[in-house]
């Protein structure tokens, strides 16, 4: 991963470690089969395009919260209020197109 790249997105982030659990999740996706939401090079790795897609805000984040967890094993749960506060460091992403 290029540092430049890195220094960029942990500004956006503010949070190393989320940071972190972010690209971790991305690379994930993009090795298992999903497309980058931007055009890429040869060169680019991975790490380099999920970088590269949180300095373009072309993903979002949002931490769960207690409450989210407890919902997930609750089929009739409704959906989490988007601005609940976070407490838990699993991290969703969704493409912000």
């Amino acid at each position: 991963m290029k540092t430049e790249l890195i220094e960029k997105a942990a500004q956006i982030v503010g949070d190393n470690q989320l940071l972190v659990n972010i690209v971790s999740k991305r690379v994930q996706q993009l090795n298992h089969g999903s497309d980058p939401y931007i055009p890429t090079e040869p060169e680019m790795g991975c790490g380099d395009i999920a970088l590269t897609e949180i300095i373009e805000g072309k993903i979002t984040w949002r931490e769960q919260t207690e409450e989210d967890l407890e919902k997930e094993n609750d089929p009739f749960a409704e959906s989490p209020a988007p601005d609940a506060p976070a407490t838990e460091s699993v991290v969703t992403i969704t493409p912000d197109l």
